[in-house]
């Protein structure tokens, strides 16, 4: 079938290695455009890097080349990578883009690009069932065994550290927050309403939450961080407090991404990662308020507005500094 003229998809400059959050943010914005343009989605077969379908159930067009089976083609950028470009809203008013498919060049960090499009995400982001499998097994493994028969919380926590560790990347304005956001953001779910606990509960009611820490850099977040520290302050703050922590281990990147999405709440640190987490819950968000920092390179790219759903919850906090060893200490 002739594909020329009524797709939508990616330039080539898009196929580097970005990693999972930001193909979700590219996913979003070709969706968004393809509902503006009354187009859909191809996506090449073999990604140079890995793409969505390894861990999600994609069903969108696949092509070999985009250039010999979807072109002529107008390419598309962006005002900014953490904005919305409001001249998408206007694109299928553009007389150079009849009978051809567009192609988006850019990060489309905003999510505005989720808008009109909710469902249909939703939809192409199921995820696979062999990881769905193996992420409720992982939840039955690691519930408290006292918690058995008793409703709960499951908050999932996402720690940015990895790349962001770096001088270079703390000159352009990313942060890791220290250990009292973290603290704050947890003691904020300890304080929400109980309506989620069960009328079969015997006894006083407590405020019952399994927190699961995420992170691509595991062994640095135990010492720096120690959330495992934190829940036994927070449980002997008060009587009525009972607080886990667990920490995913040996999973990769889909796996604890779809673990976030399953939980009941998220608090993220910083970048995309944590954010599509949070975004695919849609739960309570808790968001640091931090990042970038002011008055970086990366500040000046940024719109919050833009950037954080306006129902996500902001909590500051002091963020780690950097460097000794090229390293934040």
């Amino acid at each position: 079938m002739n594909k020329t003229g009524r797709y939508i998809s990616l330039c080539s400059g898009n196929f580097d290695d970005r990693r999972l959050g930001n193909q979700l943010f590219n996913f979003a914005a070709m969706l968004h455009v393809a509902r503006l343009t009354d187009r859909r989605v191809a996506m090449v077969r073999h990604h140079p890097h890995g793409w969505l379908d390894r861990w999600f159930d994609v069903p969108v067009t696949r092509v070999l080349d985009i250039q010999t089976e979807l072109c002529p083609c107008v390419s598309v950028g962006e005002a900014g990578a953490l904005a919305y470009t409001p001249q998408m809203l206007s694109l299928s008013r553009r007389s150079d883009i009849a009978g051809k498919s567009v192609l988006l060049c850019g990060w489309f960090q905003s999510w505005r690009y989720t808008v009109g499009v909710e469902s249909q995400l939703k939809i192409y982001l199921r995820l696979l069932p062999n990881v769905s499998t193996a992420i409720h097994e992982y939840f039955e493994r690691t519930r408290p065994p006292s918690w058995k028969v008793q409703s709960f919380l499951r908050v999932g926590i996402h720690v940015r550290a990895g790349d962001v560790m770096r001088s270079d990347k703390w000159s352009f304005g990313y942060t890791i927050p220290q250990r009292p956001y973290f603290e704050t953001a947890m003691s904020r779910f300890l304080r929400r309403d109980q309506a989620h606990v069960s009328r079969r509960t015997v006894g006083p009611r407590r405020r019952m939450v399994q927190f699961i820490v995420t992170s691509d850099s595991l062994s640095w977040v135990r010492t720096s961080i120690n959330f495992t520290d934190i829940a036994r302050k927070l449980n002997s703050s008060t009587s009525n407090v009972n607080v886990d922590v667990t920490y995913s281990e040996s999973h990769d990147a889909g796996f604890d991404l779809g673990l976030l999405s399953l939980c009941d709440g998220v608090i993220m640190s910083t970048g995309t990662y944590g954010w599509w987490g949070a975004w695919l819950s849609n739960k309570t968000t808790i968001y640091y308020s931090n990042w970038p920092r002011a008055g970086s390179p990366l500040a000046g790219q940024f719109k919050r507005d833009d950037f954080f759903p306006p129902n996500w919850i902001p909590i500051g906090g002091p963020a780690f500094q950097c460097c000794r060893d090229n390293r934040v200490w």
